[in-house]
């Protein structure tokens, strides 16, 4: 299969049959000025939308009632006619006239409603309808073989680039083809297990059906099922040749949920893409702005990280691109277009490594904090080769180990490497005892809400030394042989309505203590889900502490950066180059509304930086614009000083 393109636009184009002339501004040459406009060398255009409707003449599906001609044919034409890709969307989880015309095609609950999202079944015609507001159809049965159906006629009719389906594996069904289905395999209809088992069959059939349709008649086309890209699922990902992490900083999650999918799916060999919008809000929006500087943000810390760019559009139902759109996509691109050479095929340098718990709050909190604190790292999976490069590895709050992690992570510590562990990190599965020697015995789960910690002097700087609230309470530790660096505090008793002080929390005893952080040789307990409470409440004190108790067994970080806590490092190496590339990002998101924007990206100047290296550097400079800064390497170790970030700064080592 061909690289991904790195400049792609996924152009929606959800067109009701209330709308009429659909299609009819369009215009060859407009399109291809919007596209040239934008910078753009891949936009992914609709065969079929959520409303239902087809935009080419369909023999399988119904064309959109107020379509006259075949718009997707011109699109593809026109994109490739100045060398832009154009893959192609079907929609499978949302599509409305199907539902309404076959209701046997829907997902259904375990009592045999339908699943729906954003619906009111009790809604009257005339109220306002909710945005994304969609029942769920299930790819089995009929339904299946339409979109097998649809997939061939699309392959038959056109050049196809690659195939793009959407709204896949969201909801378990009780259907009466899965209930069928789920006897078949001799699992019970009735469990939710067994429901489980079967929606995964049920979705790896369909990927695998998809997918021997497709590469039968296109084999070089991209195939990507929306709604696998999760490290959480790998289930999924067989089935992709690439990945596209959709991510709508804005209103999705923030601008840190980014980076750790993007180390994860590096991992896979395969090209992986960061999906924005243009839009101020979500999907859908209609005359909905991002800021310039937002946007070449967004695009400048994916390619950071690896990620192709991918930026989401709304087609008018006339079919006249926005050309103010397309300015906007243009300027944030003609950067892109600029540093790609410095962005792609790299290897990681960190030697902090990372364990996904599977708890979203536990894994993006640990990723803020560390991104926060400009500490670099890579994921660790079981399936990780080599434990050996990482000087030290995380375990955020929740991670319960089996055996066989077990003994792995013994070993890597037998050979000299350190864990940070929090919460019930190191535990067994069922949460009986440490499955790692952290010097103290496992005493349960503290029955209080909330309490405090306070630091013991030995070894913190800087930090609060009075006892500081945590919002849930701590787990309960007996010391062994491990040194006690600091101890948590019991509150009073758990607010209640029979027993209450004041407006928030009890305050604490002054002598109910036990411990709170514990160190044992190469290994760090911290007694508090630290990384689920910054996310949940974000306090500064939080991040700092864990970040100094961090610093306690990981002492060879391989990059430094003096920036403040919204700046944002990596530094990656790209041998096959002979250079090593360190990415500076700065920007202040704030939150207005429901919408986290950037306005300003104001510069840093004079940025101090060390790096450590293996090899002699021959020359140090700022790219894409090429000059040259001082530097002073003393063995491994490289000083300077960056003249000034805006935005983002690539600084080049060259050996």
């Amino acid at each position: 299969m061909k690289r991904l393109a790195s400049r792609q636009v996924h152009l929606d184009f959800h067109t009701s049959e209330w709308i009429p002339n659909i299609g009819e501004k369009f215009d060859k040459k407009q399109f291809q000025q919007a596209l040239q406009l934008g910078k753009v060398n891949s936009i992914t255009v609709f065969a079929k939308c959520h409303h239902g409707w087809s935009y080419y003449p369909t023999s399988v599906g119904k064309v959109h009632p107020n379509l006259q001609f075949d718009l997707m044919k011109q699109q593809i034409e026109a994109a490739h006619e100045i060398g832009v890709r154009a893959p192609i969307y079907i929609t499978v989880g949302f599509s409305a006239n199907d539902a309404e015309e076959h209701p046997h095609w829907v997902v259904r609950n375990q009592d045999g409603s339908v699943t729906t999202i954003g619906i009111d079944p009790l809604a009257k015609p005339e109220d306002q309808r909710p945005g994304v507001s969609w029942k769920f159809l299930c790819p089995s049965g009929e339904y299946a073989e339409f979109i097998y159906a649809q997939t061939r006629e699309v392959c038959n009719l056109y050049e196809v680039d690659g195939l793009f389906y959407d709204i896949c594996f969201w909801s378990l069904c009780w259907c009466d083809n899965c209930r069928t289905g789920m006897i078949h395999e001799g699992l019970d209809p009735d469990s939710e297990v067994s429901a489980r088992v079967y929606h995964k069959l049920k979705w790896q059939r369909f990927m695998s059906r998809c997918s021997e349709i497709i590469v039968e008649k296109k084999p070089d086309a991209s195939i990507f099922f929306n709604g696998s890209a999760s490290p959480y699922e790998p289930e999924w990902h067989d089935w992709q040749t690439h990945f596209e992490l959709e991510d709508l900083p804005t209103t999705w999650g923030g601008y840190d949920k980014m980076p750790s999918r993007a180390k994860y799916f590096a991992q896979s060999g395969k090209d992986y893409l960061g999906m924005t919008g243009k839009f101020h809000t979500s999907w859908g929006e209609f005359g909905g702005f991002k800021s310039i500087n937002a946007l070449r943000y967004e695009v400048s810390s994916l390619l950071a990280y690896g990620a192709r760019c991918n930026i989401g559009d709304q087609l008018h139902p006339s079919g006249q691109m926005d050309m103010e759109t397309y300015r906007l996509i243009g300027e944030a691109y003609q950067y892109v277009e600029q540093i790609e050479p410095w962005c792609f095929d790299t290897m990681e340098t960190t030697r902090l490594g990372i364990m996904l718990s599977g708890q979203v709050k536990s894994d993006e909190g640990l990723v803020k904090m560390l991104l926060e604190g400009h500490y670099d790292f890579d994921i660790v999976t079981d399936s990780t080769a080599d434990l050996s490069r990482f000087e030290t590895i995380i375990l955020p709050d929740c991670i319960l180990l089996n055996p066989l992690q077990a003994e792995r992570l013994q070993a890597y510590m037998l050979q000299g490497g350190s864990l940070l562990l929090t919460g019930q990190s190191g535990l067994n599965e069922e949460k009986t005892h440490f499955c790692v020697d952290i010097g103290g015995s496992y005493m349960g789960k503290s029955k209080y809400d909330n309490d405090y910690l306070q630091l013991h002097d030995s070894v913190w700087s800087g930090l609060v030394n009075s006892p500081v609230l945590f919002y849930e309470g701590s787990e309960l530790i007996e010391v062994t042989e491990g040194e006690v660096l600091a101890s948590v505090l019991d509150p009073y008793f758990n607010r209640t309505y029979a027993q209450y002080c004041s407006h928030l929390n009890t305050p604490y005893q002054l002598d109910v203590k036990h411990p709170g952080v514990i160190r044992k040789g190469n290994v760090v307990y911290l007694a508090h889900s630290v990384c689920r409470n910054y996310y949940d409440h974000g306090a500064q004190f939080h991040r700092d502490y864990f970040l100094q108790a961090l610093q306690l067994i990981y002492k060879n970080n391989v990059m430094e950066a003096d920036m403040p806590s919204s700046g944002r490092a990596r530094f990656v190496k790209q041998a096959e180059k002979d250079r090593y590339v360190l990415h500076l990002l700065y920007a202040t998101p704030i939150q207005r509304g429901r919408t986290l924007v950037i306005d300003d990206l104001p510069p840093l100047y004079d940025v101090n930086v060390k790096v450590h290296v293996k090899e002699p550097i021959q020359r140090i400079y700022l790219a894409p614009e090429m000059k040259e800064i001082p530097f002073v390497q003393v063995d491994t170790q490289i000083e300077m000083k960056v003249p000034k970030v805006e935005c983002h700064q690539i600084v080049v080592l060259d050996y």
